[in-house]
């Protein structure tokens, strides 16, 4: 079966998608997160709680939403407090005692506390690393493996194009080449292509319904089948940005909504809901929703939550709620599609 790696930013929206999933989409998916700064937050002292450290908060929230599972953690990007180790090392410990199966995730010109607390977390969990290379350090492989820190047979290989996923299939069997010899030098534990075709924030689009092809889909049905030496698993955005969220988006932006096919992202792109042409978010996402229900490929999964949810809310059983919701439905609706579909 073909292990599928969803990329998230462990946003609210996210975890809820998580939580609602179906146990057999469940089963077969290990999310990869990654931690930013704006997720990792102490939760303040009340009169009847002490503060809660950030290790523990987001230790408790992957318990709530996603269980005892096996998940990657990126937390790279997570600042140092002076001499102290990494903050990964921190958290693996708290998922340590929790029970949380956590297995940290590096890149190759990590700085050395970074490197440190992910080698001190793999002598002690003995589960591994996993390593998320970019297309460049690809077709490197054979100038930065000899120094690579890890066993090969216990490391994941994430090979994430992110944008540029639509140039790595471009360029065809070069690509199939590097990949036909990815365990020439040593079997890695398991491989995973990854990439995304959505735009940021819809970039370029006008108001109405539109089609974007998921190269990333494409390009991995087209690696599959090749005559490759291992099976070579399939890793995504699930959310539909690679970058983090801007933060000055102003009040009466476009009311945006995706929806994942086999082959296709459904986009409706709205319109702002302030000014002289502006509607109401209520009625875009109704409207969002019934254009949904009503596109005839849809094919909707049964005892999916979000599929169910948005069939509700396209006949009027249902609120609209707000944009977040819809992160929640995006995101479920497109982990269950690829346990659908995945063979």
């Amino acid at each position: 079966m073909i292990r599928y790696v969803p990329i998230l930013r462990w946003k609210r929206g996210e975890r809820i998608a998580l939580r609602h999933l179906t146990p057999q989409a469940r089963a077969r998916t290990t999310p990869l997160l990654l931690l930013g700064s704006e997720q990792f937050k102490v939760k303040a002292a009340t009169k009847a709680h002490a503060a809660v450290p950030a290790p523990q908060v987001f230790v408790h929230d992957m318990l709530s939403d996603w269980g005892n599972g096996t998940f990657y953690l990126d937390a790279s990007s997570l600042p140092t407090q002076g001499a102290q180790p990494h903050p990964i090392a921190a958290i693996a410990s708290a998922a340590r005692a929790a029970g949380a199966s956590m297995i940290p995730v590096i890149h190759l010109g990590a700085n050395h506390g970074y490197v440190s607390a992910v080698t001190a977390i793999r002598n002690i969990d003995s589960r591994g690393v996993c390593l998320r290379i970019d297309m460049q350090e690809l077709f490197s492989v054979a100038h930065w493996l000899p120094q690579w820190p890890f066993a090969i047979g216990e490391t994941d290989l994430i090979v994430d194009f992110g944008e540029n996923v639509a140039s790595a299939a471009a360029l065809g069997t070069a690509l199939d080449g590097v990949f036909t010899g990815l365990n020439t030098s040593g079997v890695w534990r398991s491989i995973t292509v990854a990439g995304t075709s959505m735009p940021p924030n819809f970039t370029g689009y006008t108001a109405g319904q539109h089609h974007i092809a998921r190269i990333e889909a494409q390009l991995w049905s087209r690696l599959s089948a090749l005559p490759l030496p291992y099976q070579l698993d399939f890793g995504d955005f699930a959310s539909v940005t690679t970058g983090v969220t801007p933060t000055n988006i102003a009040w009466g932006y476009p009311i945006n909504v995706k929806y994942t096919l086999p082959n296709h992202f459904l986009i409706f792109r709205g319109v702002r809901t302030t000014g002289p042409s502006g509607v109401d978010m209520d009625i875009q996402l109704r409207g969002h929703a019934r254009g949904i229900a009503a596109y005839s490929p849809r094919h909707p999964i049964a005892g999916a939550w979000s599929d169910h949810a948005i069939d509700q809310i396209a006949v009027g059983n249902a609120d609209t709620k707000g944009l977040e919701h819809w992160v929640q439905l995006s995101v479920n609706r497109h982990i269950e599609l690829m346990h659908a579909v995945l063979p």
